[in-house]
């Protein structure tokens, strides 16, 4: 049998695939044209990315354009965006103003989980930025990262980071620095299943909170998170619920099989990682089938949550919510819910 399709020539040959015994493996270019495509991202410094490395890499491209997209359309201003990815979800994120704020949220969001994972930034790497990202909270030592992505690198900070056998692959992009609503991936994606591909449309749904039903009011900063969370949420594995409290992703709960099980995963994830979840926002990628899921959230602190309408049971959630005091914002589950990555 011929297991071979042809692809035509590869952009980029990886070393193995997703493990060492998968080989050969490459990246295919689509010729797109697109400024984000992978094969438009350039190694300054390290090893070609791995199979993995481009994996985390279009995801990592996923989550950031859907965060620039949501705030510019829900406000008009694209913010500082940093997000760590491991094993394919967003582990730490973070938006705000200030390049050194914005990459300590986003590390502290999962100091463990960050660790041998990929950094995408929006923003150019200079000396203080690199600094932070290999000795922040480390206690003497030197973080460990596979990559990390961003629309430059200082001469400087180049050679900051570099690691031992060249494992920290440093990729540039100028477009990362030039995202907004229209940076969205909007080509078909295809996936390949045996004796041939399964093909949908890419998800490129933006929420504008001026329009959902409310339930209860979010003051402005709860209004950031919500987007924040979101498009965290959003383009991780479903079921997914995420948290996130001042500007800084601190739960990801993603890939469970109920919506309950996402709430306390997310977090019991905060909790574990030295967060405090009084005060959080909660976006869920889909409706919640039963008030269990808004009550795993009210008793850890939780004050809003975004989610979708669309459960037999809506008026339950909605009632649970109201007698709670938790904000409640629901748009429809048909129009957007999550991308729900399996």
């Amino acid at each position: 049998m011929n297991s071979n399709i042809n692809l035509g020539e590869p952009a980029l040959r990886c070393k193995y695939g997703e493990n060492g015994y998968q080989t050969p493996a490459a990246l295919y270019s689509g010729g797109s044209g697109d400024p984000l495509a992978l094969d438009r991202f350039r190694v300054i410094q390290g090893a070609a990315p791995s199979y993995n490395n481009l994996c985390d890499l279009d995801r990592l491209l996923q989550t950031s354009t859907h965060i620039a997209a949501g705030f510019d359309v829900n406000g008009g201003s694209v913010p500082l965006i940093a997000v760590a990815c491991k094993h394919g979800n967003p582990c730490g994120a973070a938006a705000g103003n200030d390049p050194l704020q914005a990459t300590r949220l986003a590390l502290e969001g999962d100091l463990r989980a960050v660790f041998g994972g990929l950094v995408l930034l929006t923003f150019p790497v200079d000396e203080e930025v690199a600094d932070i990202m290999m000795t922040h909270k480390m206690d003497g030592g030197r973080r460990l990262l596979d990559g990390i992505i961003a629309p430059a690198f200082s001469e400087g900070a180049t050679e900051m980071l570099r690691r031992k056998g060249d494992k920290c692959r440093l990729l540039v992009n100028e477009a990362l620095g030039r995202m907004d609503s229209g940076s969205l991936d909007g080509a078909q994606r295809i996936r390949y299943v045996r004796g041939g591909f399964l093909a949908q449309p890419n998800y490129t749904f933006v929420p504008n909170i001026d329009k959902v039903e409310r339930l209860g009011s979010a003051t402005p900063a709860q209004l950031d998170d919500m987007i924040l969370a979101w498009a965290i949420g959003s383009t991780s594995n479903s079921n997914t619920m995420t948290l996130v409290r001042g500007g800084m992703l601190i739960g990801n709960g993603v890939g469970q099989q109920d919506r309950v099980g996402g709430c306390k995963l997310a977090v019991t994830r905060a909790w574990d990682a030295g967060h405090s979840t009084e005060g959080a926002v909660a976006y869920s990628d889909s409706f919640f089938p039963f008030a269990d899921g808004p009550a795993e959230l009210a008793a850890a602190g939780v004050v809003a949550v975004l989610a979708t309408s669309g459960s037999v049971r809506d008026q339950e959630v909605k009632d649970y919510c109201r007698e709670r005091g938790l904000t409640l914002f629901l748009y429809p589950d048909t129009e957007g819910r999550g991308f729900f990555g399996h």
